[in-house]
C-alpha cells in the first residue's frame, strides 16, 4: 500500500450521514363490496376472505414495494424454522388503522374476543408492525407456529395472523400456499391447504394450542407477494 507524502492531507468527499428514509404506504383504494365475504375452512381458526383487496389496490401496492429494500431472511435460530424469503418490517399504526378501518375488516371481526387465563380480551384493531414479503421460485417457509407478539406502539397483543396476498393464480403464481397440518405426527395429521387468490386475505389463529402447525410451500413460479400484519387484542 502506498505511503502518504507529507503534502498530501486527506480530503473528505463523504456526506453528512442521513437517517434512511422510512417507506410510506400509499391510501388504499376503497373496497369494491362490502360487508366482506368469508369462508370458513375451520371455524374461529382458518378463515378466507376473498377479494378483501381490489386488483387496483394490489398493483398499487406492488408498485411502492417493488423499490422497497427487502432483505433476505437471516438463517434460523435454534428451534426457528427456516425460510428463504426477503421481507421488510415496517412500524406504521396509521398504515395498520387504515387497513383495520377502511377494507370492511373492522366491521368483520367486531365482537371478536379471546380468553386469556381469567380474562377476556376485547378485539382492538391490527399490529403497528406491517411486514412485506416475496417469495421468489424455489423460496418457502417451513414448518412453524406463529407466536402472540406485542405492539409496543399500543401496548396490545396479537392472536390472530393476517395474510394479505397481493399475487395469486391469476398472476402466474404456481405453489406458495400455506398448508396447515390437522392433528399430531402420530395421527397422519391431515393436510389443509389454502389456495392463493390475487387480493384475499387468510385471518388464522396463533395462540396456545389454537395455533396449528403449518409452513408455506415452495414457489413453483411466478413471484408470491405478501402483506402481513395481526389482530391484537387488549
Amino acid at each position: 500500500m502506498p505511503k502518504r507524502t507529507k503534502q498530501a492531507k486527506a480530503q473528505s468527499t463523504s456526506l453528512p450521514a442521513t437517517k434512511p428514509q422510512k417507506p410510506h404506504f400509499p391510501a388504499i383504494p376503497p373496497p369494491t363490496s362490502l360487508p366482506l365475504n368469508s369462508v370458513a375452512i375451520r371455524e374461529y381458526q382458518i378463515i378466507v376472505l376473498p377479494n378483501f383487496l381490489s386488483s387496483e389496490a394490489c398493483k398499487l401496492f406492488l408498485r411502492h414495494f417493488s423499490n422497497w429494500p427487502l432483505i433476505p431472511t437471516p438463517p434460523p435460530g435454534k428451534n426457528e424454522a427456516t425460510r428463504t424469503n426477503s421481507r421488510l418490517s415496517v412500524q406504521d399504526p396509521q398504515f395498520a388503522k387504515s387497513l383495520y378501518c377502511e377494507t370492511g375488516l373492522e366491521d368483520f371481526v367486531s365482537g371478536w374476543t379471546v380468553t386469556v387465563g381469567k380474562r377476556e380480551w376485547q378485539v382492538k384493531g391490527l399490529h403497528s408492525n406491517i411486514r412485506i414479503y416475496r417469495y421468489e421460485k424455489g423460496q418457502f417457509f417451513g414448518p412453524h407456529y406463529d407466536s402472540c407478539t406485542r405492539d409496543a406502539v399500543t401496548g396490545y397483543t396479537s392472536h390472530w395472523t393476517l395474510l394479505v396476498y397481493l399475487t395469486g393464480v391469476e398472476d402466474g403464481l404456481e405453489g406458495g400456499e400455506i398448508v396447515f397440518h390437522d392433528g399430531n405426527k402420530n395421527d397422519h395429521p391431515r393436510e389443509i391447504v389454502v389456495p392463493i387468490e390475487r387480493g384475499s386475505a387468510l385471518l388464522h389463529r396463533h395462540s396456545g394450542g389454537d395455533c396449528l402447525l403449518h409452513e408455506a410451500r415452495p414457489v413453483i413460479n411466478g413471484t408470491k407477494w405478501v402483506l402481513r400484519s395481526d389482530v391484537v387484542f387488549g
